[in-house]
């Protein structure tokens, strides 16, 4: 089976069968992503509308046809089959996305192999200033996944520390932590990792670093749960 690999956790990247492919037009990257990411049939006037936005409908229609030569040529063959109405991955291409089994991970209750395959964002680094639209739905899925990771990291920090594993809890809790540094619950799970771990004074840092942050940032106090840890 043929088989298309793409990373999406960070900059994206593209694999046919396991051998590299270099897109170097961005939209043509980005057609890609998106149509990999459907799953199934697009309608190629919302594909020309998502990319050029500014053009008017033949002119999009026209660009659209050109990005999928440049797909077809730097992939070696017809990895997009194109109709006259829409644009589907070619049957029988197998997509391997590494956002997908993150997901597939975080479902299946995998949370130690979901947060090592969160390696960076969703399109960490791309970009399409030009298309509103495409940077939105990129937003939204990249917002989703983060808080994949985040409900993941949570759920191991408190496993890791019923479990015994108070070292593992303060690394998962200290990326928890990283991801949104104005978030309290993230900071009290660091505190109670810290504890668990038997570091008070790291703990007792913790708790100083999460005070200064939401006095600074936020102009609030912490919550009496968080204060009540130390």
């Amino acid at each position: 089976m043929e088989l298309i690999q793409l990373r999406l956790l960070g900059f994206p990247e593209f694999r046919l069968n396991g051998r590299p492919i270099e897109l170097a037009l961005r939209k043509a990257a980005a057609l890609v992503i998106y149509l990999a990411e459907a799953g199934g049939p697009v309608a190629r006037d919302v594909a020309a509308t998502l990319l050029w936005p500014e053009a008017d409908a033949e002119a999009a229609r026209a660009r659209l046809r050109r990005t999928l030569y440049k797909i077809r040529i730097a992939f070696g063959e017809e990895v997009i089959s194109a109709s006259a109405a829409s644009l589907v991955v070619r049957a029988p291409l197998s997509v391997e996305a590494d956002a997908s089994a993150f997901e597939h991970a975080c479902n299946a209750g995998l949370l130690d192999d979901a947060a090592g395959l969160y390696t960076s964002d969703y399109l960490a680094g791309f970009s399409l200033p030009d298309c509103p639209e495409f940077e939105e739905w990129v937003f939204f899925r990249r917002e989703a996944l983060r808080s994949r990771l985040v409900q993941a990291l949570e759920r191991l920090v408190e496993a890791k520390i019923a479990g015994g594993e108070p070292r593992d809890a303060v690394l998962h809790a200290t990326r928890l932590a990283a991801l949104d540094p104005l978030s309290e619950s993230a900071h009290r799970h660091l505190i109670r990792a810290h504890l668990a771990a038997g570091d008070r004074a790291a703990a007792e840092r913790q708790g100083e670093t999460c005070t200064r942050l939401l006095r600074d940032e936020l102009g609030v106090a912490p919550d009496p749960a968080t204060l009540a840890l130390l």
